[in-house]
């Protein structure tokens, strides 16, 4: 019994411990870095661009009108039944503007109305108030109102408004009653000095305060 046990001491210490293999790894591995978020670490923050405006109040003067009238000669629209006029030019009311509404086009406009585009008229009104002291154009209202009526699309253009063009001259506000004549222009323009949107217009050639 006593020499088995010295054999295997003896096997056992022997034994030769294997050394460590090349791949083992000698320190503990760092996890990789993300690159993404380093990148949104170290870029700098982009500073956000201001808002263009598509609006200039300060045109020079008749470049709106000029722009205006060219889109008019353009785009004339014609009427369903034409009408005649004995004279010139022909007296126009508000209430003569349009025969009622459509729900997907917006205010049909009247006969009358088609058939005078391009035609000088008179019509009385009031000035609304404008966006500017100095005006080479206004808009006309059968009644006074406290505020201007700006228009973005068809759908918000009332029924009793027109959009005035002064052709030489500008002038200073009134509250007064006015008569104008001018040329009348219709169908859907957008002004290009204020991005206005209007379904009537007058080249006026002549203004009376009342």
């Amino acid at each position: 019994m006593s020499g088995c046990s010295a054999g295997v001491n003896n096997a056992i210490s022997a034994v030769t411990p294997l050394p460590p293999t090349a791949d083992a790894p000698t320190a503990p591995t760092q996890p990789p870095t993300s690159t993404a978020s380093a990148a949104q670490e170290t870029a700098p923050t982009a500073t956000p661009a201001p808002t263009p405006t598509p609006l200039d109040l300060n045109l020079p003067a008749g470049s709106a009108l000029a722009s205006a009238r060219a889109t008019d000669i353009a785009t004339r629209p014609t009427p369903r039944n034409p009408m005649s006029f004995d004279e010139f030019p022909v007296k126009l009311r508000f209430d003569e503007f349009y025969d009622g509404y459509n729900v997907r086009t917006g205010l049909i406009l009247s006969d009358k109305l088609l058939s005078l585009d391009g035609q000088p008229v008179v019509i009385e009104g009031y000035m609304a108030p404008p966006l500017k002291a100095e005006l080479d154009w206004f808009v006309l209202t059968r009644i006074q109102l406290a505020y201007c009526p700006f228009c973005s699309t068809a759908a918000d253009w009332p029924d009793d408004i027109a959009l005035v063009y002064l052709a030489d001259s500008t002038m200073r506000p009134t509250d007064r009653p006015m008569r104008l004549y001018g040329t009348l222009e219709v169908g859907p323009s957008i002004d290009p000095e204020t991005g206005m949107l209007s379904l009537v217009r007058i080249y006026a050639d002549k203004l009376e305060l009342l």
